[in-house]
């Protein structure tokens, strides 16, 4: 069988190169050889660059990875059965149709298994192993996610989610993954699909629906910027720099309305200037983003979401201008026993790591000098060729860890043999590896399956992707409140999108920013006496959040605080403190002041309003609170909000 599967590798047969090592014979850079074009690069939107598949593969598992290391430090807030909000609870909040794997058990087993579960795909995803599945895996956990707990939802986890349904029928695992080191594939360069037009065309109906929304009168008589750098518990300090300048952000009010309308629309038309124009134009709107507004991992999502789109024209010249660079002016060929698909994997990896793209493979089965010394040392061998080289004899081969670290000292990254083992730990290595390839070839079989996956492009993988298209832009039609009127189509549409969990709405700050400019105050009572923030564990402040989502806790809890203020959920945060059994007692107020949009903004007072108090020692098997010590905590607090209260002002 690994016979068989070795021929693959080396269209050339056993015995092609006839011993001759530098002469040219039929060889193989396994991950590396360029393969052959079966599509002239064109002007199609929709044409896509595997290599730039590639790239945001692994750039799309690195932001899940970063999202799921930011949430680990709430983890139990945000994700476990006794967090902010029961599984009972998630289960209606939204529509019936929604579903979560997390609703299977409400028990504290299955969030901590389905948590280990996305780790492992996401690893999966990001070294390329299973790719789709992968993909697909974590769109069903994070569609869960964020149906077990709709709290801490921001629009970049909804981005998220939808863009990685959507991945999971690209060709994922064509490049730049282990999956195609292992079976060596040369496919095609570019793939254009109903895979790549849904991908394209959900992408770009973040932007375009969302200037959609924005028609109003705060965009269109560009006020909106103003309004939206004046939420001092959202806008950067860059931002307040130059927020009262009408000069600036009215025309760049008009400026964005315009470029989400009609950025995606250039995005989509098959002239290349036209779909670069498009795209900077997506990427220079997330880069003010990240300078202006607290925003937290959004801009990064949409940016990663635009790498599949980039032309195969920059791609192509950004391919060629690398490989000039790599060039090192010899080249490799590396020996490997041909019955071993390891082996050949192993060659490969070293290969990739090392990024020598000149260096060449074969069986060492093709080569008498090869062979004797896989037969006598069962190792394999390397040997350097010069342009014009005569056939090279025995002793330029270099066997086992020593060939290991003329590749390396050969290649483009020479500063690798520092951190590898040295000659005597390294053939120890080397002969361990050597005497399981067996037992690592059979578990690779299982890794990686049989037969490498290029796309999910057939008759299914068709009709899935067409059927979400299809689902995906009804219900943005829908969502447009011009269509209200005429046929209201949100009772046939939702439970269908719902159902996928494909439901999706891109407000930010449609149809305007807040007319208010609002932030929250959660002053509470420790159990041995203190006093502090309930988020942050820092002295109350009573004055506007210009450490941004600092004051908060992190963006996550952020969201969760705003969220929950605002839907009037509140308790369920407080609830999940006390049962900490740390506080004694919290209070919510909020300070509001009219947002005019202008310089003036920040002279207008803030009214301070009480929200909510809530005691602690409602909560079975928590002791009582000393009632005086709440009182005068209240009192405290009552007396501070009273000095501030229609004086303060922003900063």
């Amino acid at each position: 069988m690994l016979a068989t599967e070795a021929a693959e590798f080396d269209p050339g047969g056993p015995n092609a190169a006839g011993g001759q090592a530098c002469s040219g014979g039929a060889s193989m850079t396994a991950a590396f050889a360029k393969p052959p074009r079966v599509h002239v690069p064109g002007r199609s939107p929709f044409l896509f660059d595997v290599r730039a598949v590639g790239v945001f593969r692994i750039l799309l598992a690195g932001t899940i990875l970063f999202d799921q290391l930011i949430r680990a430090a709430d983890w139990r807030a945000f994700h476990s059965a006794s967090g902010l909000v029961a599984a009972a609870d998630s289960r209606a909040w939204d529509s019936p149709w929604l579903w979560s794997v997390h609703w299977l058990s409400d028990g504290p087993l299955l969030p901590v298994i389905l948590e280990a579960l996305r780790f492992v795909a996401t690893l999966a995803l990001l070294f390329g192993v299973r790719s789709r599945l992968a993909a697909f895996v974590l769109f069903v956990l994070l569609a869960s996610v964020a149906a077990r707990n709709p709290l801490l939802l921001q629009g970049g986890d909804k981005v998220l989610i939808v863009m990685t349904f959507f991945a999971a029928f690209l060709p994922l695992g064509e490049r730049f993954s282990l999956s195609r080191l292992w079976f060596g594939d040369t496919s095609a360069p570019y793939i254009r699909s109903a895979a790549t037009l849904a991908y394209a065309v959900q992408v770009l109906l973040v932007w375009f629906v969302a200037g959609l929304l924005k028609i109003g009168d705060p965009w269109l008589d560009g006020s909106a910027i103003s309004m939206a750098l004046h939420l001092e518990a959202f806008t950067t300090e860059t931002a307040r720099l130059w927020r009262h300048w009408d000069w600036l952000t009215q025309p760049l009010t008009l400026f964005v309305f315009w470029l989400e309308c009609l950025a995606p629309l250039l995005a989509l038309v098959p002239v290349l200037w036209c779909r670069l124009t498009g795209l900077a134009a997506l990427v220079i709107l997330e880069a003010g983003i990240v300078v202006s507004i607290e925003a937290g991992l959004f801009p990064l999502i949409s940016l990663v979401s635009l790498v599949p789109l980039v032309p195969v024209q920059i791609t192509d010249r950004l391919a060629a201008g690398l490989s000039r660079a790599r060039a090192t002016g010899t080249s490799l060929v590396l020996f490997f026993d041909g019955d071993c698909r390891f082996c050949a994997f192993a060659c490969r990896l070293l290969l990739a790591c090392c990024g020598a793209r000149d260096a060449a493979m074969r069986k060492a089965q093709s080569d008498p000098i090869a062979s004797r010394i896989l037969e006598d040392r069962f190792a394999w061998s390397v040997v350097e060729c010069a342009p014009e080289d005569a056939p090279p004899t025995a002793d330029r081969y270099q066997r086992g860890w020593e060939g290991v670290l003329m590749v390396v000292q050969r290649s483009p990254r020479p500063w690798l043999a520092r951190v590898l083992p040295g000659s005597v730990r390294g053939e120890s290595a080397y002969a361990w590896v050597g005497r399981n390839r067996r037992s690592f070839g059979r578990f690779g079989g299982v890794v990686f399956g049989d037969r490498s996956a290029a796309g999910w492009h057939g008759e299914a993988g068709r009709f899935a992707t067409a059927s979400a298209l299809v689902v995906v832009l009804a219900w943005n039609a829908a969502v447009l409140s011009a269509a209200h009127g005429r046929l209201d189509i949100r009772p046939l549409v939702k439970p269908l999108a719902a159902a996928a969990n494909l439901k999706q709405y891109w407000g930010m700050f449609a149809p305007s920013p807040y007319y208010d400019d609002y932030w929250y105050v959660i002053p509470a009572l420790a159990r041995d006496g203190g006093r502090a923030d309930l988020l942050s564990g820092r002295p109350v402040a009573l004055r506007p959040p210009r450490d941004g989502p600092n004051r908060y806790g992190g963006y996550r809890w952020r969201k969760t605080i705003f969220n929950a203020a605002e839907q009037g959920e509140f308790v369920r945060v407080v609830d999940y403190f006390c049962r900490t059994g740390h506080w004694a007692a919290v209070d919510l107020w909020e300070f509001r002041r009219p947002n005019l949009g202008v310089a003036a903004t920040a002279e207008t007072p803030y009214q301070a309003t009480q929200l909510g108090r809530w005691r602690c020692d409602v909560f079975e098997g928590v002791d009582a609170v000393d009632e005086n010590a709440v009182d005068a905590f209240r009192a405290e607090v009552d007396q501070s909000i009273r000095q501030v209260d229609g004086v303060l002002r922003g900063l």
